[in-house]
């Protein structure tokens, strides 16, 4: 399928609208209500794991609706079922549209750990690999732990995520795996990368909106596209996505990237040697980041540590840039590579990750914003060693098209 005919296939799903329903039971939150509340209005639970475990006892639509406190989480909150979790947080709109990361005084609905070993805040997942649909976060301040992701949704279709706030000190703040849905009005700053979006496969795809969102200020970056699904068993290998009017700038690495996959060894699915990304990126601001753009392989291992990789890496990347706002980018306004990128602005981490073999990157840059771009898309591997796969420069047989032209071999930095 083309990348247009997915692209219209995300915006119709993500945009539908549900039949009506009977209307949602109500259950009521409140950090300054007494113990032992029932989650009626005028005995509320005191705090979420009650409301979330009271919940899986409704049968039909549930709302979780969190008035304004500070809620700490000794363990992660888990979502296995359908429902509208919805927090009170109001925030502050700048001028230029974007959230400004101020929350109006007195709104603010903080999901924080107590416990700082928390691998990952909210949790939505079923819990036995099926698919999961329908859940809808919106209005809360997330903050993670430093080596933890605030938001993680495995296998979820039709989700929402809108409105919130994600701040330091998480290492990510949301991460999407296998799951479809529509991200938007969020501020994602001080965390190390805002929002991840991993490949799915058959039974629940990836496709994904991210639109009206400001990731700034993030030590990795803004926004990640990775083909492939990562900690899950399954061989997702498909991530489709609109990333549209968000402001993706003065990230101390990248303001937008897409790259094949990761799948580490020993890890689930650590068979997957290709994946593919498609993705329309419009009119963003990626500014002022150290690169502005990052195309690349992701983490195609050549060894972990002593142990060599045998796999041979491949896939697909294809992209629409059109009426994006790329400049002030410290290093590069972007880096295009069939290595991971760090092992293209340093060869000698080639010992550590191969190129890809027989890949395709497809550009389609309307605004030339990345005509500048640096290009490291070499004929041979440049690379012999001693694992088995290193014994000879072979040639890779990568195909880089720009604007409708394939590019020669070479490298331009």
């Amino acid at each position: 399928m083309r990348l247009w005919s997915l692209l219209v296939v995300i915006a119709l799903s993500t945009a539908m609208v549900p039949a009506k329903a009977a209307p949602a039971v109500v259950i009521h939150v409140d950090d300054d209500a007494a113990p032992g509340g029932d989650g009626t209005g005028k005995s509320p639970f005191n705090n979420l794991p009650d409301a979330v475990d009271a919940a899986r006892s409704v049968p039909g639509a549930v709302t979780i609706k969190v008035a304004p406190g500070d809620y700490a989480l000794a363990e992660t909150l888990v979502i296995d079922r359908p429902l509208l979790l919805r927090g009170s947080t109001e925030q502050v709109q700048g001028s230029d549209s974007w959230p400004t990361g101020e929350v109006v005084p007195g709104t603010a609905t903080r999901l924080f750990a107590s416990n700082p070993a928390l691998a990952r805040l909210v949790l939505v997942d079923r819990g036995d690999g099926s698919v999961l649909g329908g859940v809808n976060i919106s209005g809360f301040v997330f903050e993670g732990t430093v080596t933890g992701i605030s938001l993680l949704l495995n296998r979820v279709q039709d989700y929402r995520i809108t409105e919130n706030v994600f701040r330091a000190p998480a290492n990510f703040a949301m991460q999407s795996v296998a799951s479809s849905g529509r991200v938007s009005g969020n501020h994602f700053s001080g965390v190390g990368t805002g929002a991840i979006f991993a490949g799915g496969y058959a039974q629940s795809p990836s496709s994904v909106v991210f639109q009206g969102n400001r990731a700034v200020r993030n030590t990795l970056g803004g926004v990640l596209l990775n083909g492939a699904s990562i900690n899950i068993p399954e061989l997702g290998d498909t991530v489709t996505a609109i990333v549209r009017d968000n402001d993706l700038s003065e990230n101390e690495g990248f303001g937008f990237r897409a790259f094949i996959l990761r799948r580490d060894l020993g890890a689930p699915g650590d068979s997957q040697s290709s994946a593919s990304v498609f993705a329309a990126v419009e009119s963003n601001r990626i500014a002022e980041n150290i690169v502005g753009v990052y195309i690349d392989a992701g983490f195609p291992y050549r060894r972990a540590g002593t142990t060599c990789d045998s796999r041979v890496y491949s896939g697909v990347i294809d992209l629409q840039f059109r009426g994006n706002t790329l400049a002030g980018n410290l290093l590069t306004s972007g880096l295009v590579t069939f290595t991971r990128n760090m092992a293209a602005l340093n060869p000698s981490l080639l010992a550590q990750w191969q190129y890809l073999h027989g890949a395709t990157y497809t550009i389609s840059d309307h605004d030339g914003m990345l005509a500048g771009a640096w290009i490291d898309h070499p004929e041979t591997d440049p690379f012999s060693g001693p694992c088995p796969g290193d014994a000879a420069q072979e040639a890779l047989g990568n195909v880089l098209i720009y604007n409708g032209s394939a590019l020669t071999y070479g490298r331009n930095f």
